[in-house]
Parts: C-alpha cells; structure tokens; sequence
C-alpha cells in the first residue's frame, strides 16, 4: 500500500482547475480522499482508481449532489491496496475517521439495549444501550432485547451472583460491598479464590443469554439431585432456586421458536424518497431475540451501492451473527461485502438469499413487514404533526406558522409553594432542555391572575424579540390569557407571538382578544399538540411545587426540635412515611430509632 496526491492549482480568475489528463493516476484498486481547504469531504473505493477518478471530470454529470462536490475538490489524495476487497476495507474505516459531508453516515443511534458481559478476571455484567460501546475487545454482547433488558440483567445478577460494579479486580480491597451481605455476589473483590466458582456462575449466564437456558436447567437438576444423595441439602435449594427463577423470569421470554438453533440476523433494507431504512431482526441459538430500526438521509450524499455502505458500517457498530440472511435482489453485489466481513472479523460468515418458501424466507417476509411499518411511522409521525400544526395556523389564523409553542401553568397549594413552569414544543414535540421554571415571589395569596402576570413579566420583560415563541400559550381560560395579555401590552411586546389559552374541563382554545372559543375535535393532532405541551407544564409545575411544599413542611414540623438533626430526620422520614404518621405513633414506637426523651420531645412538638 501506498498514497500519493494531487492538488489543484489556481487559474487567473482565483478558481480552482484540476486537468486530469496530466495527472498519473494508478490504475490499481485502491482509495481516493478528495479534500476542500485540507478537510476530507468524500471517500470513495475503486477497482480502477484512474478510471473512477478521471469520471469525475472528463463528462457532463446529471446529478447535482455531484457536480456540487467535484466544484469543491482542492486535492485528491490516493491510497492503494491490494484489492478491492481491501480497498472496501478501507474506505469504510476512512469513512468512520473523517465523517465527510458528501458520504452516507450512519448514525450511532440508541438502540435496544444489549447485555455486556466483560473480558476480564472476575468479568461484571452491564447493560449497554449506545452501539458506540459495542467494543468487542472489552466484552461478549448478548441482545438486543427490545423488553426486559435492564429485568434481565437483574436476574441474572441475583441468580448467578455476577458483579455489576466498577470495582478494579486487580485490586484487594479490604472488605466488600453492600451487595454481598445481600447475597447478590459472592465478592470476588475480597476472595480471590473463588475465582473458579465465580467463572463457573459467569459461564452458566452465558448459556442463559445464548439460549442455553434448557440446557442449563438440566445440568443444574442433576446436580441438585447429586446434592440431595449426598446430604448436601443447603447446596441442593441453591440449584432448586436457581432453577425457579430460571424457568420462571428468563425461559419465558424467550418464547419465538424456529427449529435450528441458528444465530443469525434477519437484514432488510429499502430506500424511499432519498432516504434509507433499515430492519434487522436479531436470531440467537433460533430465538428472535429483538429489533434493531434505524434510517438516514441520502440528501445531498454521494453513493455508488447502499448495501456496501449500509452492511459495514452497520457491523462496526453492532455485534456480527454467524449468518446474514438478505432479500434476494442483493446477492450479486454480497461478494465483496462477504469477504470484507470476513477479513475485519477474522472469522467465518455466511450469506443466504432465500428464494423459495422456508423458515429464513418466513423471516425475512416478517421483518419486510416491520420494515413497511417503520417506514409507514417515520412519515406518518411527520406529515400527522405537519398537519397538526397547519390547522392550528389556518383554523387560528395565526400570525406566525407555529413551529415554537412556549405553555405556561400555576401550581400552587391555597397561595402557598406558589410555583410557574414553562413547557417548550419545537414542531409539535418536547424540548426539554428549554423548559423553565419560576418561584412566584408575589404575596402568598390565591390569586392565579396575579401570578400569571408575574411570571409573564419576568419571561418576556427582558426577552429579545427575536427569541419570543410563535405562540405563547395559557394553562386556563379568558381570565389567564387577558392577565397575560395586559403585560404583554404594558411591557410594548404585544403581537410578537400569537396569545392564546388551552381551558382544561372543556378543552377550548382562546385567542387573545376574541371572546368565542375555538372547537377542536378531541382526536384531531392540533388538539392534541397543545395538550401535549400543556400536560408537560403542568407536570413539570407540578413536581417543583410538591419539592418546595416538602421542604417547607419538613423545615416547620422537624427541623425546629432539639436533638432532630438531618441524619434523623431522614431515618425517620423513610421509616414512617409522613410527618402525620410520625404523630401518630408510640414513644415506643419511635425510641427504635431515637433517644427516648428525643422521641417524647418530638411527640410534644408535632402534637401542639
């Protein structure tokens, strides 16, 4: 392997020109990097780099996205390979290096979450949700499981005693966690020999995540019956309780079976609209074990074949199956991509393309049918809320078209924990990271006017007006939305954005000014985009009230009595749930976990 470049230089007019014909291309498999301002911008694989390379710019091309990146190349940089398997190779690790803005990227998406169990003396169990932590070097990955992920993992801790900290194995502490005095691991941080049964319980999970799990139970009945001829009755129970909760928790979820215990995953993929989709069924030991969806844009993209885009990068960021089993359109361009599998895996892999009625073309007709309805999804999600949000701007005659709803609600309690909350909904979905929340500074009274005008002042008082809200949004009726209304007016910022309320026992939209309300039917999606916000501020009010409210409560009732200091507080507030059954109970009751003349002096107190 070797590289070499080319680089363009500048005609009189400052432009770049690069004439091909001058330039000694290999004509050997290999790679091309073309680069903008030393930035690599498109990584492309040829059987010929010379005549894959001169295409660019010896004819007419009919397609923007190309002409949009041949006008942006400065320089070519070429690396050569052995083949063009390897050249595949390659491009694909370039691709994942560079992330350049002209090649199909595919996303680390959250995916379901897997099972790690790690490579290392006294190996711990985790669950890992990103397929950017999918690092085989650190572990064996066990999944997906689209239900009971994280219930899996606990099980399988509880039975089988398997760590999940962080500990440093190669470490002696000098005595071991919490969890082993509640017999959920054996501490191997501690006892270094128990190594051989520690690995013993790390080898039966395994048999469990692969779907051994009848296999296991088997073996474990034969040792439970070896245990009783020998009197050995407490070693006995242990494989008569791991055997119930094996048969009980895990058995049952792995329900889907297809005869041959094959590991395999189930491929399907279809491009719609300049995007494409993605739906891989995951079979493990004959068990559909889960479903991995995702899809990307092809806008602006250049690409010579999805599949070897899609494959490669899809298993560097996933777990390679023994066999990939593929819709028949695909077979003549898998070659390559099989012996690319192969040479980054270092391990066999096989291919089918079922053509005729069998289990795996009953597979990959079921995850066809997921794929269709993940496609159906995408677009119904975005064109259903596209809709929305157009009624709600023609049935409201909106100023502005509503992309950014700002909603807010009061939670109070009598005029005491007075609290606002601002819910945020950037094209008719949650946007957290915007939300905010108000501790009304107003006196403590029940005037929810008041507090609304409070808390619209100090939102918009000082706020650009570039980054008001298309709508600005009431938890109420027309007295709300006229108190918002007014300060609106008296702050000079009136009209920026659509004022409106949602009233929540009838679900009327008002609009500023107007006295009739808006009808919206109770299934229609611009209905339901203003109840999503609204139930979010509410939610979000609601929260930050009961926090305020508790520390206000447990500051008069507790705080105040000699000898009630915070760490008893807290142990008495988690034994008895309430300042209200603290007062009720015993001074026997209470001198479990105080002083005796403490829990007098409590009683006296909370009972005044």
């Amino acid at each position: 392997m070797y590289i070499l470049a080319i680089e363009r230089r500048r005609e009189g007019t400052g432009n770049f020109m690069i004439d091909i014909k001058k330039i000694e291309i290999p004509e050997n498999p290999g790679v091309y990097l073309m680069k903008k301002q030393g930035k690599v911008i498109y990584v492309g694989k040829a059987k010929n780099l010379k005549n894959r390379v001169s295409s660019y710019f010896n004819r007419e091309h009919e397609s923007e996205k190309t002409k949009e990146l041949v006008k942006n190349i400065e320089n070519i940089e070429f690396i050569i390979c052995n083949s063009e398997v390897d050249a595949l190779i390659l491009e694909n690790n370039l691709i994942k290096k560079y992330m350049p803005k002209y090649n199909i990227l595919l996303k680390d998406e959250k995916t379901y979450p897997y099972i790690k169990i790690s490579r290392e003396k006294f190996p711990n169990i985790q669950v890992i949700r990103t397929t950017k932590a999918l690092d085989t070097k650190s572990g064996i990955y066990f999944g997906p499981y689209p239900q009971g992920g994280w219930m899996l993992k606990k099980m399988l801790v509880k039975i089988f005693k398997l760590r999940d900290c962080t500990r440093d194995m190669n470490k002696k502490y000098s005595r071991p966690c919490l969890k082993y005095y509640m017999k959920m691991c054996i501490g191997p941080c501690v006892y270094k020999d128990r190594e051989k049964e520690y690995n013993t319980f790390v080898e039966q999970a395994k048999q469990v995540l692969k779907g051994q799990g009848k296999l296991l139970v088997e073996e474990l009945n034969k040792k439970m019956n070896l245990a009783s001829e020998k009197m050995e009755f407490e070693n006995a129970i242990i494989y008569r309780e791991q055997i119930k909760e094996i048969e009980s928790t895990i058995l049952n979820n792995q329900v889907t079976e297809y005869g041959k215990e094959l590991d395999e995953d189930i491929f399907n993929l279809k491009i719609e609209k300049e995007r494409v989709f993605i739906c891989v069924l995951n079979v493990r030991d004959g068990k559909i074990l889960g479903k991995i969806s995702t899809n990307l844009s092809l806008k602006d993209k250049i690409y010579e074949n999805v599949l070897e885009s899609m494959i490669l990068s899809f298993y560097t960021k996933h777990s390679l199956p023994n066999s990939i089993v593929f819709q028949s359109d695909y077979e003549k361009e898998s070659e390559q991509i099989l012996e690319a599998l192969k040479k980054i895996k270092d391990r066999k892999i096989e291919f089918h393309f079922p053509k005729i009625k069998s289990r795996r073309k009953e597979l990959l007709e079921m995850g066809k049918l997921n794929l269709e309805r993940d496609i159906e999804n995408y677009y119904r999600k975005k064109s259903v809320v596209e809709e929305g949000l157009y009624k709600l701007y023609t049935t409201l005659q909106l100023t502005r078209y509503p992309r950014k709803i700002e909603c807010f609600d009061i939670s109070n309690t009598q005029g005491k924990d007075a609290v606002a909350s601002m819910s945020v909904s950037i094209e008719g979905r949650a946007s957290k990271k915007d939300y905010r929340k108000f501790k009304i500074t107003c006196k403590d009274t029940p005037d929810d006017f008041q507090m609304m005008r409070e808390v619209i002042t100090r939102r918009y008082g000082k706020l650009e007006e570039s980054q008001f809200p298309d709508i600005i949004l009431i938890d109420g009726g027309i007295g709300q939305i006229n108190a918002a209304g007014e300060v609106l007016r008296e702050l000079g910022k009136d009209g920026i954005s659509d004022l409106l309320s949602l009233a929540e026992r009838e679900e009327e939209v008002y609009k500023y000014g107007e006295k009739e309300p808006y009808i919206f039917s109770k299934d229609q999606e611009a209905l339901k985009i203003f109840q999503r916000v609204r139930d979010e501020a509410h939610r979000f009010g609601v929260t930050y009230h009961r926090k305020l409210r508790s520390k206000r409560v447990l500051k008069s009732e507790l705080d105040d009595i000699e000898g009630v200091g915070a760490k008893r507080k807290t142990v008495l507030l988690k034994e008895f749930g309430s300042i209200e059954r603290i007062k009720n109970e015993s001074i026997e009751s209470l001198t479990r976990f105080v002083p005796r003349k403490i829990a007098e002096n409590i009683l006296e107190k909370l009972k005044k």
